[in-house]
């Protein structure tokens, strides 16, 4: 006799043995459900920080406005002041976030958008001081020499 005899004998044997047998196999099934405590002070907790999500989404949006306008002549519409102001906000968020939070990626994220967009309009800025500072040179050319001519 061999294995493969021995096995197949095995599995015919089984297999008339629960044709026979008289318990349902639906009832060695359990139904176990669990019974859980619920913790009050622990779901408002969750309910909390749900807020807390909520409210840094919608000021990360309201920031993400003053991003997306990549234009340079829309950076006259937004202040370097406000600009600042979201940054210092989200350095405040960024403060109570977990370091390897996906939360902290995006907040990270706005805040370095944000901080190249304020330093594109303080370059503006400058580049126009600099045409001032130009116009103004160019303007007192002219003047000395509407002033030789009169001599």
């Amino acid at each position: 006799m061999s294995f493969w005899n021995f096995l197949g004998d095995f599995a015919i044997f089984n297999m008339i043995c629960n044709l026979f047998s008289r318990k349902s196999k639906s009832s060695t099934i359990g139904t176990y459900q669990p019974h859980y405590i619920i913790n009050s002070q622990y779901e408002a907790r969750i309910q909390e920080l749900e807020d807390e999500i909520k409210e840094s989404e919608k000021r990360i949006a309201e920031c993400q406005k003053i991003i997306d306008n990549s234009q340079p002549a829309d950076l006259k519409d937004y202040d370097i002041d406000e600009l600042q102001d979201c940054i210092d906000e989200l350095e405040d968020q960024l403060d109570n976030c977990d370091v390897g939070s996906n939360r902290y990626d995006r907040i990270q994220d706005g805040m370095d958008r944000l901080q190249d967009r304020l330093d594109d309009m303080e370059e503006l800025d400058d580049i126009m001081d600099d045409f001032d500072d130009l116009d103004s040179f160019r303007d007192d050319i002219y003047d000395a020499d509407s002033y030789r001519d009169d001599w």
